[in-house]
């Protein structure tokens, strides 16, 4: 990106700015290159995604900070623009929490969310959700702030609220709980999970002090237009744009299963060579890649005399 401005300054800017940032939400260091290379200023790490393609389990807190911290480098070691990142409930009481924001720092994450739900949490949205107190929710906050501002000043602490799904809660005790965080400790944004409509959104975000923003079940319909989203004071919207990795891939294997071929797999690799030499060719992936083959070489040349340098001209393979 050719910046010299901290990794966390620079998503901080995004969240206080007027406006409302389309932000790509995946998972892989490919996913967050995709986004760097298409032009996005920021990526999030998906926690519920995360636990479906890495760990292959339910969003039910069966990834541990370790995982996710250690899955969270590799996505910052791909990219230069900043890595936000799911912390779940921030693995533990403010001690852990404390941990935890530190472990992200010290990795080049950019700013974490940190959610009110007591453990095992569940993904939001579903049934089963159960929160923690106020005081103990802000206690976690406290130990993330003091966490952030010792390492980090600009490091972006987000509260979650789970209160509209959870139980006894709604749309009264969302946003009490998202006012209470931001007048109680230094957070420096709240996000609301799960409202029900774009219309709660609004009224959730603009009962807020300072930067907010949701994201609302599947009942709340399509996305409204991004000026919409801005004039109400949506920060971020998450782009789920891994969707077709799912689904599409599965389509494309009952092909094969349905027809004993691999026909249909050949067929979508004469469509991908058909886009060679434009905007949408990437290859398998190796054109996101980085360090990529090129670079690759590149280093053998500078570090290696020729006589132990490799026969790139007369040796076989695919040159993309």
């Amino acid at each position: 990106m050719g910046t010299s401005e901290k990794k966390t300054t620079r998503l901080k800017a995004i969240f206080n700015r007027p406006g409302t940032t389309l932000m790509p939400f995946g998972v892989l260091p490919i996913h967050a290159r995709m986004a760097e290379q298409a032009g996005f200023e920021a990526f999030e790490v998906s926690g519920g995604l995360s636990a479906w393609w890495l760990g292959g389990v339910a969003d039910v807190g069966y990834m541990t900070m370790t995982e996710v911290v250690q899955q969270a480098a590799s996505v910052v070691r791909a990219v230069e623009i900043p890595v936000y990142c799911d912390a779940d409930t921030g693995y533990g009481g403010p001690v852990n929490v404390r941990r935890t924001v530190q472990e992200f720092i010290r990795v080049g994450v950019a700013g974490i969310h940190i959610e009110d739900q007591s453990e095992p949490k569940k993904a939001g949205g579903r049934a089963g959700i159960r929160l923690v107190s106020d005081a103990e929710a802000i206690g976690r906050l406290q130990g993330a702030i003091d966490a952030r501002d010792e390492l980090d000043p600009d490091f972006v602490i987000v509260a979650r609220t789970d209160g509209y799904g959870a139980e006894g809660g709604g749309l009264e005790e969302a946003i009490r709980r998202g006012v209470l965080y931001k007048e109680e400790t230094g957070a420096d944004v709240i996000f609301y999970e799960g409202l029900n409509s774009w219309e709660e959104v609004r009224i959730a975000i603009e009962a807020t002090p300072g930067p907010a923003y949701a994201i609302p079940s599947r009942r709340a319909g399509r996305t409204l237009p991004t000026a919409e989203l801005a004039a109400f004071g949506q920060k971020i919207q998450i782009v789920p744009f891994i969707l077709p990795g799912i689904h599409e891939v599965w389509k494309l294997l009952l092909e094969v299963r349905n027809s004993g071929e691999v026909a249909a797999v050949d067929d979508f690799r004469e469509l991908i060579d058909s886009a060679a030499g434009s905007e949408q060719y990437v290859g398998w992936g190796e054109h996101l890649l980085k360090p990529g083959y090129d670079d690759a070489r590149l280093l053998e040349e500078r570090y290696l005399p020729k006589e132990l340098q490799r026969d790139y001209a007369n040796t076989g393979g695919d040159e993309d």
